[in-house]
């Protein structure tokens, strides 16, 4: 791991529990020394990314500023917002836009419908790896190399489907290649029901994105599924052609 790589993962500090900090508790829990520590949150809080206030320290504004500059240029919301909003009109299910950051799925776009559901899946979200729709879809495109090497590291704990054995795992993840969305039923909410299909990127078939809609279980039973899914696979690669042109399609 470099330096910088180091000194940025202060930041995943924070959170809605741990609002700020002193240098000495960041230099505890991050396993630094006091010296690189306080050399780490200097350089951050120069470059705005903390604040410091009297020796505590919290994330900086310079933040809030770089989340401005991504909702308006990035490729992938630009293009996957307006389609999301089609979809969500659509069926007056919950939509959601997620991709794949450092082996983490992240939510990037939450698009409230008509009931509202308020199932704590905002921007910045960071999603189980292997359970839920929206995860499963990204994952299931990975190579066969880097599946397995995926594979070995965590054992995808989280479902213990998954974990049987690494054939059970390929044969899962090519039937959602194969079928081109997936469905999860009740894997992450009581009650709710999630459809996703993989965003096609430029990275070689593989996607890094999907997009995603929520229902109520009793809602979702009025939708025929497979016309559902065959909708937003379609909505999905009408998206990766925008965001990523000339990509090619997912395996």
């Amino acid at each position: 791991m470099s330096s910088l790589t180091r000194m940025l993962s202060i930041l995943d500090l924070f959170s809605s529990t741990a609002m700020s900090m002193t240098a000495e508790s960041i230099a505890e829990r991050m396993g630094f020394t006091r010296t690189t520590c306080y050399r780490y949150v200097k350089e951050l809080t120069e470059a705005g990314l903390l604040n410091n206030a009297n020796g505590v320290y919290s994330l900086g504004a310079r933040i809030i500023n770089l989340d401005r500059k991504m909702r308006e240029s990035d490729p992938l919301l630009q293009a996957g917002i307006p389609e999301l909003k089609k979809l969500v009109r659509s069926t007056g299910g919950e939509g959601l836009i997620s991709t794949m950051y450092d082996e983490q799925i992240i939510n990037i776009h939450h698009e409230s419908g008509p009931e509202r559901l308020n199932l704590g899946f905002g921007r910045g979200q960071v999603m189980p790896l292997m359970r839920g729709a929206s995860s499963k879809v990204i994952i299931a495109t990975m190579s066969r190399a880097r599946l397995k090497r995926l594979f070995e590291r965590h054992m995808l704990a989280e479902d213990p489907a998954l974990t049987e054995d690494w054939p059970t795992l390929w044969r899962y993840c090519q039937q959602i290649i194969q079928q081109g969305y997936w469905v999860s039923h009740e894997e992450l909410h009581k009650g709710h029901v999630g459809i996703s299909a993989p965003i096609p990127s430029g990275d070689s078939g593989e996607a890094t994105s999907s997009m995603t809609l929520v229902f109520r279980r009793e809602h979702y039973a009025l939708f025929n599924e497979s016309a559902l899914g065959s909708a937003l696979a379609g909505a999905a690669r009408a998206v990766g052609r925008k965001a990523y042109p000339g990509a090619p399609a997912a395996r």
